[in-house]
């Protein structure tokens, strides 16, 4: 019985004989090798700097006044911050809001705010300046997107102290933390002014904000203002940014951004065409990142 066992499976013996020798001669040689060390950084290195293409024009640095500009709202998210924000997963976390709670009917919502946030100027970011930012949003400027005119109108806003606020609804509105993420304007430098008064303030030119980054200078070309460049604020309430200086570059188009890329003036682009996606995708220091765009196409069949 044994010999007709070997003899059926004498070849599968002997390729298990055979990979198994040659799995020990390869590790034998492995081992022989020299290792090369790889320098490995366990955290981010802080400094440097980064320049980014913007596609369009400069308009104003306000949050308030930025709803037609993605160019300002880009740099806005940077120079300013809101009470809430949201992860990369949709979910809301907490900006200038340390922590919240919703009444059981949901029509009441009571946040708490950071106490360590502070203008770049040094001042403290309170309550104050959050209702001012919501009292520009309540105005009936036609710079005020209407369906924020009309939603804000039906929201009482208190301080209850210089840290927290109640937001008053008529009933329970679910999507209400969305309506958190508007960016805040300092009381302190603009709390007696209106929208209209804003428009063409200094303050759209030199920003005092409470984000990661501050307002540094302008670049200007023929009358023109070109670029923007921003540093990291040492005092930020999330900790110092670890790239020092963001730049940002402004182009009339997709094309001119990328020509500026593949000529080496900029370090990254906010937009690319369909067309250009070929030529990006083969650029090898180059990643691409992609998000969904809050856009509906509805289609009509008679």
């Amino acid at each position: 019985m044994s010999l007709l066992f070997m003899q059926k499976f004498r070849w599968q013996l002997l390729i298990v004989f055979i990979t198994g020798l040659l799995v020990g001669v390869v590790l034998f040689f492995q081992q022989r090798t020299p290792q090369v060390e790889v320098d490995v950084t366990p955290n981010p290195i802080s400094g440097g700097s980064y320049t980014e293409a913007l596609i369009g024009s400069f308009m104003r640095l306000n949050p308030v006044l930025d709803h037609f500009n993605q160019p300002d709202r880009d740099i806005n998210r940077l120079l300013f911050s809101s009470l809430i924000r949201f992860d990369s997963s949709g979910l809301p976390v907490g900006d200038l809001a340390q922590s919240w709670s919703v009444s059981a009917d949901g029509a009441v919502y009571s946040i708490n705010m950071r106490t360590d946030a502070v203008w770049h100027d040094g001042t403290p970011v309170t309550t104050q300046d959050a209702i001012y930012t919501i009292s520009l949003l309540q105005s009936q400027s036609t710079l005020i997107p209407a369906n924020l005119q009309e939603f804000w109108s039906k929201v009482s806003v208190n301080a209850i102290s210089d840290s927290a606020l109640e937001f008053s609804l008529p009933a329970a509105f679910a999507p209400f933390m969305d309506y958190l993420s508007f960016q805040i304007l300092p009381a302190h430098l603009l709390g007696n002014l209106g929208v209209d008064q804003l428009v063409d303030h200094p303050f759209n030119l030199a920003p005092i904000g409470s984000g990661p980054y501050r307002f540094d200078s302008l670049e200007t070309e023929n009358g023109a203002i070109t670029g923007v460049n921003l540093v990291s604020y040492e005092y930020y309430f999330k900790g110092k940014p670890f790239v020092d200086e963001i730049h940002f570059r402004y182009y009339p188009d997709e094309k001119s951004a990328l020509d500026a890329y593949l000529e080496g003036g900029v370090d990254g682009l906010s937009k690319i065409r369909n067309d250009d996606l070929e030529t990006v995708l083969n650029q090898t220091g180059l990643n691409l990142y992609s998000s969904r765009q809050p856009k509906l196409s509805i289609v009509f069949l008679n």
